[in-house]
């Protein structure tokens, strides 16, 4: 299958240009973010003063030549980042004006949330017996990136062998494996850095929780996968639609946003016209989310464990593989990430040859 077209081969030099850019801009507009909403009021005029930020994080992952930064350049900043802006807007978090800036600039720039030990509001909401600060949790995100490397590193080593003989189903299986295992890694290492930075006056949460172990369609997309745009679409779309029309409202309110955020993510990552499969996904996952929750309720639906584990794994599996692999698999995005993820690990290996040469472990 032929690569992309309108996506030029990154470089090494275009795409440190790229990250350098980032590294300014992000901060810059968070700092900003922060002063204009300490002197306005929750509302529109907050808002008309923080919306000149937006179109700089829209326009950010364009910036980058590489899929995989232009994928984590579009979760990190046109989504995650405007949204929790938008909610800042709203005074609705998970960003707050009283946040001190160092844990401002990383929560706004970073898939994060930080409650810091000493907040006034933490404070008044707890007794004081439980206001001792935690400990760095540095070795909390430290275990899953190593485990996730570790297992990345053995399922890149088997993937040549295992692809020719798979089948389809059980190859995207791996695909969904790999996509949390990638995730997994790089939150965890931002959420790493950002304990190194804070130190023990922070604590974070976790991004998920057993992903890969899926009983039910709601506990999987409600307490599940990447919790971080979780909480955003409950803020943003869940919560005040469920006030207004209802609980089965919210949900398809929160998966219509999110669908609509991942056809945003198709054009950034193919530059071609959404085709709305990533829409009737997200669509047809609520709806099946809600009869779950109906069915549950009415006793027709509860399997055991196992059983509830092999056919929901199996409905996502091919919902997935048909709806949403289904249009970057046509438009070539798989075979363009495969040749960074191969690029990228001969230049990693070839580093790691030249330090060991010395040593005589390899001779060249």
């Amino acid at each position: 299958m032929p690569a992309m077209q309108g996506l030029a081969a990154p470089t090494m030099e275009s795409e440190l240009r790229a990250l350098a850019w980032a590294a300014l801009l992000t901060p810059a507009c968070a700092a900003y973010a922060r002063f204009a909403s300490r002197r306005l009021r929750p509302g529109l005029p907050r808002l008309a003063a923080l919306s000149p930020t937006f179109p700089v994080f829209v326009y950010l992952p364009c910036m980058f030549r590489s899929l995989h930064l232009r994928l984590f350049s579009t979760f990190f900043h046109t989504w995650l980042a405007t949204n929790k802006l938008v909610l800042l807007a709203l005074d609705l978090g998970p960003l707050h004006p009283s946040l001190p800036l160092l844990p401002f600039l990383l929560s706004a720039g970073l898939p994060i949330k930080v409650r810091l030990a000493h907040d006034h509001n933490l404070r008044q909401q707890q007794p004081a017996s439980n206001n001792k600060q935690p400990p760095p949790p540095v070795a909390e995100f430290l275990r899953p990136c190593a485990r996730s490397a570790l297992l990345l590193c053995c399922l890149a080593a088997a993937y040549p062998y295992a692809a020719g003989w798979l089948p389809l189903y059980a190859l995207h299986y791996l695909y969904c494996v790999q996509i949390f295992l990638t995730l997994d890694l790089v939150l965890s290492s931002a959420a790493l850095a950002a304990a190194a930075l804070l130190g023990g006056g922070a604590a974070m949460e976790r991004q998920f929780s057993a992903p890969l172990a899926v009983a039910s369609l709601g506990g999987f997309w409600g307490r599940q996968w990447n919790l971080m745009a979780v909480d955003l679409l409950r803020a943003s779309a869940y919560d005040p639609v469920r006030a207004r029309w209802g609980r089965d409202a919210g949900v398809l309110a929160a998966f219509l946003m999110s669908g609509i955020l991942h056809e945003l993510l198709y054009w950034y990552m193919t530059l071609r016209r959404p085709t709305g499969e990533m829409l009737l996904f997200f669509l047809s996952q609520a709806a099946f989310q809600i009869a779950e929750r109906w069915a549950r309720a009415a006793g027709l639906w509860r399997p055991p464990k196992p059983v509830a584990y092999l056919l929901v794994t199996a409905f996502m599996v091919v919902t997935i593989s048909e709806m949403f692999f289904g249009p970057f698999v046509r438009a070539g995005t798989d075979v363009r990430l495969t040749e960074e993820t191969r690029a990228l690990v001969a230049m990693v290996w070839s580093a790691v040859k030249r330090l060991i040469r010395p040593s005589g472990v390899v001779s060249r």
